[in-house]
């Protein structure tokens, strides 16, 4: 079922992208072709999926097969007569492979090489890693069940924006929909989430060529750049987040951007992959997406001395298309709901409920309007403000000096060769081309030259006076654009300043290749391909290790029910527990309360199969809803009862901590 759910993932976005630019200008080349259709089809899907929950369609694979295959076979269907004349042209054209053909050949290597580094690492341990990809593998057991987006219905107080999906309504869940989708035909959600995720980042890699070989003009000069691309450390790594998707889309949405001056109906596609950029991560790495897209749009209006209106209009058009999900959480939450929640505003309580705090509440004396103006302010200052995780301001040797022991869900370091390209190149553009940077054939050089001074300051806002992107931390993987483009134009210099002596040439080149490999290729593999730490839910740093042996004795998707509320862990770790379920939400709000009959009766009623408790980690968890004192005085009460029951046979024991118990 892997096998065959790879390939669909293919059929899914190969079909989607032959459907939408069947009608449109192409590349001439078979391969390139195919592989621009499946970098379409896949940023095409995640606002696709959005639509089909919208009105209320189920986010069955077979519906997402039926949509890819249904105009293919209609144009199969409609051209029969010719299939037989296009298998002898394949025969025949088959060992024709063009110089075009090789270096596709050679980026598909590349990003070969780029998924075995990163499944390799991803499979290196049975656990996910930190804590993001333990609430996007619950998303994404939900949709592939439940086949929705939408949060269920939540029985409490207030608000209904619970915590149980955390990458779900109101957050764009278009990444957990997506892997949702394919674990419905892969039972193994474990396997699913590790590799598809490296899958995404490593297509990265082909897109990015796609892009760049019309960006640039010069097929060379984009692998190369592609090479620095693979190379880079501070592009991605294998965590899983929805920045593997978001950052992804980016390019099939350039190539359509771009596309545009050769056929306008490319606007069509470039809007609906902004509109899927917007559905699948928070607003942080949308707003710094779409204002790379703004400069691409602005500078290329000045160099060509004409206001590129159907880009911008695309532009306009997809953010209006993601209102589709936004839209709709503002129906179901309101303005203020909404905009509590991405203004830092709502608190989520231990019954799944949102409350506001005290700083909210207290702005009520500003009227509605005023409050609505409040939040938005906060939100645009949020967006901005040189915050999250990682940040913080960065050294020369960040930049330089690239590192094995790096962050793990976006790394940073350039390295040493790299480096030195990117400043030779900066400094070409800044003095070899002076007034010609606005020149038509060098627009490239040109809006790379913004990228990277946007995507530098966006790095470095916790430096510089003034913020211009949200999370420094953050815009690292997409400076590494900025920077494998710029870094292109030094390589090229430094060649060329060896005249036409091709031997000297081909030694520098290969010195320079090597030079990027030790100095950065081989730091990011050291990371990529190392243990990573876990979730801060298990106690000791053995057991993430302990749970997957413990684990992976059960078959996929058993019922496993955790005494403590760490459902998340079940679910990461391939099993199986209703984490959103009320019945469930419910028992646990109560179940130091019950005794070893009641809880004994809710494992049957819903047929889970097995229950563990680990006594530290219970304690943990129950001494904040329960209180600390009463949880000393009950906790040891139902270990006691569950003991001695009968209606638990224990079946393995971790130490002292970890028992796995068969409901009887």
């Amino acid at each position: 079922m892997d096998i065959i759910t790879i390939l669909l993932f293919f059929v899914y976005t190969w079909g989607l992208g032959f459907t939408a630019t069947y009608f449109f200008k192409l590349p001439e080349s078979k391969l390139e072709r195919n592989l621009v259709r499946i970098a379409i089809g896949f940023g095409i899907f995640p606002l696709l999926s959005i639509f089909l929950n919208l009105f209320r369609i189920p986010l069955d694979w077979r519906i997402f097969l039926a949509l890819s295959l249904v105009f293919p076979i209609i144009i199969l269907l409609k051209n029969i007569k010719k299939i037989k004349i296009l298998i002898k042209n394949i025969k025949i054209s088959f060992f024709k492979i063009t110089k075009s053909d090789i270096v596709l050949i050679i980026v598909l290597l590349l990003t070969l090489a780029s998924l075995y580094m990163y499944t390799k690492g991803a499979f290196s341990y049975p656990y996910l890693e930190d804590e993001d990809p333990w609430g996007h593998s619950v998303g994404v057991k939900y949709v592939a069940i439940e086949k929705d987006a939408y949060d269920p219905p939540f029985e409490g107080p207030g608000n209904t924006m619970d915590k149980k999906l955390s990458y779900m309504d109101p957050y764009p869940p278009a990444y957990d929909v997506l892997l949702g989708v394919l674990h419905q035909t892969s039972p193994d959600l474990r396997w699913v989430i590790k590799f598809f995720n490296a899958l995404i980042v490593s297509l990265g890699i082909l897109f990015f060529y796609l892009f760049a070989k019309l960006f640039i003009g010069d097929r060379n000069k984009a692998l190369f750049a592609t090479f620095v691309l693979a190379a880079i450390p501070c592009y991605l790594s294998h965590f899983i987040w929805a920045h593997a998707l978001v950052i992804t889309l980016f390019f099939p949405a350039m190539y359509a951007f771009l596309m545009v001056k050769e056929d306008k109906k490319w606007a069509i596609v470039a809007a609906l992959i902004v509109g899927s950029v917007w559905v699948a991560q928070n607003l942080e790495q949308p707003v710094k997406l779409t204002t790379m897209l703004l400069i691409y749009i602005v500078v290329n209006s000045i160099v060509y001395w004409k206001f590129l209106k159907y880009e911008s209009l695309a532009l306009v058009t997809g953010i209006f298309l993601s209102f589709s999900w936004w839209g709709a959480m503002v129906v179901k939450y309101g303005i203020k709901g909404v905009l509590n929640y991405y203004s830092g505003d709502a608190i989520i309580n231990t019954t799944g409920s949102v409350i506001t705090t005290t700083a909210n509440t207290a702005n009520g004396s500003i009227g509605y309007v005023g409050l609505i103006f409040s939040k938005i302010s906060i939100i645009l200052g949020f967006l901005t403000r040189p915050g999250g995780s990682g940040a913080r301001a960065y050294s020369f040797n960040d930049f330089f000096i690239a590192q094995g022991q790096n962050m793990i869900n976006n790394p940073i370091g350039v390295g040493v060769v790299l480096s030195l390209l990117t400043l030779i190149g900066l400094i070409c553009l800044l003095i070899k081309y002076k007034s010609k940077i606005v020149a038509k054939e060098n627009a490239w050089l040109c809006l790379s030259l913004f990228w990277l001074i946007f995507t530098f300051w966006g790095v470095n806002g916790a430096t510089f006076p003034i913020s211009v992107a949200r999370g420094p931390f953050r815009t690292w993987m997409l400076l590494a654009i900025a920077v494998a483009l710029v870094a292109t134009e030094g390589f090229y210099f430094v060649k060329n300043f060896f005249g036409k002596n091709k031997i000297l040439q081909f030694v520098v080149v290969g010195v320079i290749i090597l030079g990027i490999i030790f100095t950065s290729a081989q730091q990011k593999y050291e990371l990529n391909t190392a243990n990573w730490p876990t979730s801060g839910s298990f106690m000791t740093a053995q057991e993430p290790l302990e749970y997957g042996a413990l684990f992976d004795t059960l078959p996929v998707n058993t019922k496993v029910f955790l005494y403590s509320p760490r459902d998340k862990l079940v679910i990461g770790f391939g099993k199986f527990s209703c984490d959103w379920c009320q019945e469930v939400i419910s028992f646990r709000g109560d179940i130091l309360n019950k005794n070893a009959q009641e809880l004994y009766s809710f494992l049957k009623i819903n047929n889970y199969e097995y229950f563990i408790i680990n006594g530290p980690m219970d304690y943990k968890y129950f001494k904040g809803p329960f209180t600390e004192e009463k949880t000393k005085e009950l906790l040891p009460k139902r270990y006691e009862e569950i003991m001695g029951s009968g209606l638990f046979t224990p079946i393995q024991q971790v130490g002292d901590r970890i028992i796995l118990f068969k409901v009887k």
